[in-house]
């Protein structure tokens, strides 16, 4: 039986037939090539766009912690010789060099005395930098003091910001004693005297209402590993008790930085606390010059390194200029930056 094209069945029909024909080899390829150009491609801008990311993040990250760091320095810096209402307070102390509320360099007597010192790193190695001051707006006193000899009370407005065994400064703008807080009750600190409650002595003075309580505060900044040991980070210590250090005891600010230098600004004119000191600092040297006198720096200058806390942000290893000289001395792929700041001290040593 013949039939005509058109009475076929349709899977069998010559279109049906060319409808349903594959590629060709040779588009396959094509096709294939193509495909791998464009993944090629794509893979290329994935690359290069994580390559910025993880670059800008870094770099935000360097910055922010370089800002950060240098703020929590200037804070402490600015406070540095603060006594009080008057900076020129004539300041006792009282607190025996064993009790664990004794702070060095509070003692007039003692070799360390100053409202700032600091360590010499030497070359690469970094700085360490000590403020001294009282913190806070202080307690107003509400009475007049209370007791004598060695026992005695001094009522204020609120101890809630005050501890047992702290060390703290009483001052009247004319005179100020740091002593140790031996008791608290409610609003009232006591303190009682003695070398048999490894204490201290008496107070200088009755001080009368009017006068005000601060904390006394001894704080010192470090560059050292931090929790992560593998990242550099600046470190704070404050009041430490005997065998405490800042590298050791210190607890982590910012992670990070690696490096910190300081010069500190001396006001050489005769007399630097007298009516010749104009304040204003003539030379900047480190504290290991040997004529830097330690009542004449009026001001600091900090000087930051801060590191990407990730490796392999640049393309080729690099290194910046720090201190004088490239850093590091073999390069590496950290991304670095340096921070710089002059802080002005607004007291003198007590």
């Amino acid at each position: 039986m013949n039939l005509t094209q058109e009475q076929l069945p349709l899977e069998e029909s010559p279109k049906a037939l060319y409808r349903q024909r594959g590629v060709t080899l040779v588009e396959l390829m094509i096709a294939l090539a193509l495909g791998l150009l464009i993944t090629v491609a794509m893979l290329k801008v994935y690359v290069d766009a994580s390559g910025l990311y993880r670059f800008n993040e870094g770099l935000a990250r360097v910055q922010e912690n370089g800002r950060f760091a240098l703020e929590f320095i200037r804070r402490d810096a600015r406070v540095a010789g603060f006594w009080g209402c008057s900076s020129d307070v004539e300041l006792s102390y009282g607190i025996l060099t064993t009790s664990d509320a004794h702070i060095v360099g509070l003692d007039p007597d003692e070799e360390e005395f100053g409202h700032i010192t600091g360590t010499d790193g030497e070359g690469d190695s970094a700085d360490s930098i000590t403020f001294r001051s009282a913190t806070g707006s202080g307690a107003p006193v509400t009475t007049d003091m209370s007791g004598t000899g060695d026992n005695v009370t001094v009522d204020v407005d609120s101890a809630s910001n005050l501890k047992i065994d702290m060390a703290v400064l009483i001052s009247d703008c004319d005179d100020g004693d740091i002593f140790q807080v031996t008791g608290i009750s409610g609003a009232s600190l006591a303190h009682a005297a003695g070398t048999s409650s490894n204490i201290s002595a008496n107070l200088s003075k009755t001080y009368d209402s009017g006068s005000r309580v601060y904390q006394a505060q001894q704080s010192t900044f470090c560059i050292a590993p931090g929790a992560d040991t593998s990242q550099p980070s600046l470190r704070r210590l404050t009041n430490p008790t005997s065998g405490q250090t800042c590298a050791s005891n210190g607890y982590e600010l910012i992670e990070g930085v690696e490096n910190m230098q300081i010069l500190y600004g001396e006001d050489t004119d005769a007399g630097c606390e007298g009516a010749n000191g104009d304040g204003t600092a003539n030379r900047y040297v480190p504290i290991s010059e040997a004529s830097l006198v330690i009542d004449c720096i009026v001001s600091v200058r900090v000087s930051l390194l801060a590191r990407s806390l990730n490796d392999n942000l640049t393309t080729t290893p690099s290194q910046v200029t720090y201190n004088g000289d490239p850093y590091p001395t073999t390069p590496d792929r950290y991304l670095r930056k340096v921070f710089t700041t002059t802080i002005t001290l607004r007291n003198k040593a007590g």
